[in-house]
């Protein structure tokens, strides 16, 4: 069981970081902050 736990919170944490750097992607390349809050928001509705 503690086995079991320890994968599903490194998933966890490996999935978080992928979300993070897919949103650091965006804002780099967003034209400016409106853009950027869009291409997010349709990140998050997937």
């Amino acid at each position: 069981m503690n086995e079991e736990m320890n994968i599903s919170e490194l998933l966890k944490e490996v999935v978080e970081e992928n979300q993070t750097r897919k949103i650091l992607e965006i804002l780099n390349q967003s034209k400016d902050l409106e853009e950027a809050k869009e291409n997010v928001k349709s990140l998050l509705n997937k």
